[in-house]
């Protein structure tokens, strides 16, 4: 992104003299790697960021930041730390000189996110294990932001926990959602859900909810809006983090006047046969969702 106009202006009445600056920084991390990048003016690899701009809140500017630099929508899950010092003290070719302050966010970004280099700032991005990192060019301030996230993550999900990446399907028409409930399973154990289920390997989220809404309810759909991902923690039920990737689809000729049972004959834990009701339900009733899987309905509305 060019330098916006505030920090032009700054420049115009202080030159190359040294800035004390707010900044972001993205910290998004995919099992053991962390997503890397390597600026056009320097040898040396980083992490996702940049300024934060006036009256901008530090949470909306780090997801500005890895939209503008690498095309992607993510998702905020916590504050990692706060860095400053000489380590983030910062000269460019041009002769500026920015005394950064950052705040770190954990990050996540979709299974399937394609990077686009949309702001021509960076020129190479990749994942890395903090292994491999440790013999990269890097930047000073990579050091300690990694070892925190490292810990961060470490303390909020428990070494015990497991992450597994689930597809989350909102089929809306006629303000009404299409919802199930088990017909053998008590309603305090399910609730009422939504078409959802576990991305397979080699499968992209996208193609996990399109795959999961037919399985589960027998309608063919298209996803026509990605909504952003969370994570959901399943323990004490089970020792498992849900990153759930939450997606809008279509389907042709919806009735929502339908009622209609479906199942698993064969459930592939070995389990006795399954069944539940699907059923359109009304918009403004749709709180009743279990285990936080509205968590992404009100962008689906809106």
């Amino acid at each position: 992104m060019p330098i916006s106009p505030y920090l032009s202006d700054l420049r115009e009445r202080v030159g190359h003299d040294l800035l004390i600056l707010p900044a972001v920084t993205a910290i998004i991390r995919r099992g053991d790697r962390f997503l890397l990048c390597r600026q056009a003016h320097s040898p040396l690899w980083g992490l996702l960021g940049g300024g934060i701009e006036p009256l901008e809140r530090p949470e909306d500017a780090v997801l500005r930041e890895v939209r503008e630099e690498i095309g992607v929508e993510a998702t905020v899950h916590g504050i990692v730390g706060a860095y400053g010092g000489e380590d983030l003290l910062v000269s460019y070719p041009n002769g500026d000189r920015v005394s950064y302050t950052t705040i770190a966010y954990s990050c996540s970004i979709p299974i399937d996110a394609e990077f686009l280099f949309t702001d021509g700032e960076l020129i190479e991005i990749a994942w890395f294990t903090i292994p491999e990192i440790a013999r990269l060019p890097r930047d000073r301030w990579v050091d300690p932001i990694i070892d925190d996230a490292s810990r961060f993550c470490e303390t909020r999900y428990s070494e015990r926990s497991s992450i597994v990446e689930k597809a989350v399907c909102y089929v809306i028409a006629e303000n009404r959602l299409l919802v199930f409930t088990h017909d053998d399973t008590d309603m305090l154990a399910t609730g009422v859900q939504v078409p959802a289920g576990t991305v397979r390997q080699g499968e992209s989220a996208a193609g996990a909810a399109e795959r999961e809404l037919f399985e589960e309810t027998g309608l063919r759909g298209t996803v026509t809006r990605r909504l952003g991902t969370d994570l959901y923690d399943l323990s004490p039920a089970r020792e498992e983090m849900a990153l759930r990737h939450f997606f809008q689809l279509e389907i042709p000729d919806p009735d929502v006047t339908a009622v209609w049972q479906a199942g698993e004959a064969d459930p592939a834990t070995g389990d006795s046969p399954i069944s539940w009701t699907c059923r359109w339900l009304p918009l403004s009733q749709a709180h009743v969702l279990a285990a936080g899987l509205g968590a992404r309905l009100g962008a689906a509305t809106r």
